[in-house]
């Protein structure tokens, strides 16, 4: 069980979501600020009038049956791929167990990502890439939505795959929206949906996405963009992985597809260009892998 202070902590995150986006716009420094500052400070942020009452009135949240793993940061199992961020979640809820968490982190993994909107070209690379990677032993990580993620989320399940990381924007016990319940489902069987945010909360915030984000990029070893624009979270997970020595990779595609001067300034700044899985593989050091071979 995680310990109060930190039980403590993800209600109270919970709890103020929606006075955090009353805030203002969340530049990526004013975000991850607002994630790693105290209690008492991040209540006086949200313009909360009597901190200590609040304090006093938080329920921690506890594990349920479809969430039965709940890691704080000062458990032995939390991951430590996550202790290295400073606005680490204070909890860290799996739908599935610690083991089965630790076997899905001790692979290599890549972070698969793209925007909601995108350009028919987009799908297919971005389905095969995670279908391969997952074939090859990769856990692919990602969020869930109803863009390029989503997609990912299917190739690392397609014909029977093991499934990967769902990092979620909301409690990991459910979807954003009934479109996306049997996917949920599947990956609650196979891989496993992670979130910060208690059992049984939901919210329509824009910055649990992207607060979702930060978690993709430290638990991910290289993230991978298969496309993106200019609004996209994908870009958002990029600066931070970057700014923790991750590498990134771009699938390149045109210029005049959605996101493509974005994706062109990844490159710029010194993005890997990848087509393939055997691509990636190469990039994580298991080039020896078999893979399905990159087309010619």
């Amino acid at each position: 069980m995680p310990c109060p202070t930190c039980q403590r902590r993800s209600a109270l995150v919970a709890a103020l979501a929606p006075a955090i986006s009353r805030g203002g716009p969340l530049t990526r420094e004013r975000l991850l600020g607002l994630l790693s500052i105290p209690n008492t400070r991040l209540l006086r942020e949200a313009g909360v009038e009597n901190p200590s009452r609040i304090l006093r009135r938080l329920r921690p949240p506890v594990p349920t049956i479809t969430v039965p793993t709940a890691l704080c940061r000062h458990d032995a199992g939390y991951p430590q791929a996550l202790a290295q961020l400073p606005s680490a979640p204070a909890v860290l809820y799996a739908t599935c167990t610690p083991a089965r968490l630790r076997e899905l982190l001790a692979k290599p993994t890549v972070a698969i990502l793209g925007g909601r909107e995108y350009s028919p070209h987009a799908r297919q690379p971005t389905f095969m890439l995670a279908r391969d990677l997952a074939r090859a032993g990769v856990t692919v990580v990602s969020g869930l939505d109803r863009g390029l993620e989503g997609i990912a989320q299917h190739g690392a399940l397609h014909d029977g795959g093991p499934g990967g990381v769902a990092v979620m924007a909301c409690a990991p016990d459910r979807p954003y929206t009934p479109s996306y319940e049997d996917l949920h489902r599947q990956i609650l069987a196979r891989g496993t949906a992670v979130s910060e945010l208690p059992p049984g909360f939901f919210g329509a915030e824009r910055w649990l996405f992207l607060a979702a984000q930060r978690i993709i990029a430290a638990l991910a070893r290289l993230v991978v963009v298969t496309e993106a624009g200019g609004y996209s979270c994908a870009l958002f997970t990029t600066q931070i992985a970057a700014d923790l020595g991750h590498d990134i990779a771009v699938v390149p595609g045109r210029v005049t597809d959605p996101g493509g001067i974005h994706m062109l300034g990844l490159l710029r700044d010194g993005a890997h260009p990848v087509s393939c899985a055997g691509d990636v593989l190469d990039l994580l050091g298991d080039g020896g892998r078999q893979v399905a071979a990159c087309p010619s």
